[in-house]
């Protein structure tokens, strides 16, 4: 199911356990993996693709065995590709409750495996992140400048803007 970035915090993801957030505005794919960790609960661990390929039986003993103490398990899988299409399908099956799978992945074709998979299915959720617009981005400079009390001209701000190639992350830092 095909989510927008800016409905991510008003909808509550009890059931959904799978999410795919791709596209190439990387800053806006960490602040919407940080505001969906905040409203999830659980141990929080981070894996690297090349990793899982790796040692795939590791990453399944992770996935797949409970805690006696922790209720629900938050997978954040950084720098996917296609490579892991064969064991997100393999943990599918399993059909598994208490484990949120946060993927983030780069740009992904339209013909992508992983991509058709996650929009196809309702119960898994895919977010795209597309390039800001510069009127996005001014808004969001504006708004800094102004909470910290710090005046600045419409050139400095517009400056910044065109200096950030569409990308939150990079205005942010």
């Amino acid at each position: 199911m095909i989510i927008k970035a800016f409905e991510i915090n008003k909808k509550k993801f009890d059931k959904e356990n799978f999410f795919l957030f791709y596209g190439e505005n990387e800053g806006l794919k960490t602040e919407l993996i940080q505001n969906l960790k905040k409203n999830l609960e659980g141990n929080i661990d981070n894996y690297d693709e090349t990793q899982i390929l790796v040692d795939k039986e590791f990453f399944y003993q992770k996935v797949f065995n409970q805690s006696l103490f922790d209720k629900e398990k938050i997978i954040i899988v950084n720098r996917c590709s296609e490579k892991i299409y064969q064991v997100i399908e393999s943990i599918l099956e399993k059909n598994i409750s208490d484990v949120k799978i946060i993927l983030n992945a780069g740009i992904l074709e339209k013909k992508s495996k992983l991509r058709n998979l996650f929009e196809k299915d309702k119960n898994l959720i895919i977010i795209p992140t597309y390039k800001d617009t510069s009127i996005g981005l001014l808004e969001i400079a504006r708004k800094f400048f102004y909470n910290y009390k710090i005046s600045v001209s419409q050139e400095a701000i517009n400056l910044l803007v065109n200096r950030c190639n569409g990308d939150r992350g990079h205005l942010k830092s």
